[in-house]
């Protein structure tokens, strides 16, 4: 049920980022400006983001908004959980350190250091609970899959 939660929780993100405003890239300069960020190494790796986003903001917002929407339906129905967790994981660190330039600098006051970092670990929590063993499309093509077992969701009891 976590995982079905999860990727509800992604859907509505997923939402947001077909609006007019993301879609169209309209808010990639907000989102990823290098000089909010003074600590020099990740200062480089915006601008990187910011080059990459900036050479076609269109196509970088639409890239995003398939990608979190694959990565929705993906922990929803529990298909390909295994890769699903993996990858929801790798994409949450990299908004963390990208659009969301891991919270830095830190201030008097600060509460979190962003909802993105909680998504890396609910993520890999949910991989090894094995979350995509039930209540899933993985428990029905699993055993079909052969060497590309191990992207789906584990063995219920194994």
């Amino acid at each position: 049920m976590v995982r079905i939660l999860f990727g509800v929780l992604w859907a509505i993100d997923a939402t947001f980022k077909w609006l007019p405003g993301w879609i169209h890239g309209q808010t990639l300069g907000k989102e990823l400006d290098p000089t909010k960020v003074p600590t020099p190494m990740l200062h480089g790796w915006i601008q990187l983001w910011h080059a990459v986003a900036g050479a076609d903001p269109g196509m970088f917002a639409l890239i995003t908004a398939i990608v979190e929407s694959v990565l929705a339906v993906a922990l929803i129905l529990g298909v390909f959980s295994n890769l699903a967790f993996i990858a929801t994981a790798l994409w949450s660190i990299g908004i963390w350190t990208s659009a969301e330039h891991m919270h830095i600098p830190y201030m008097t006051g600060q509460t979190d250091l962003g909802p993105s970092i909680g998504y890396v670990f609910g993520a890999l929590a949910l991989f090894y609970a094995a979350a995509g063993a039930t209540w899933s499309v993985d428990a029905v093509i699993r055993p079909r899959l052969g060497r590309l077992a191990p992207l789906a969701g584990s063995v219920p009891g194994a």
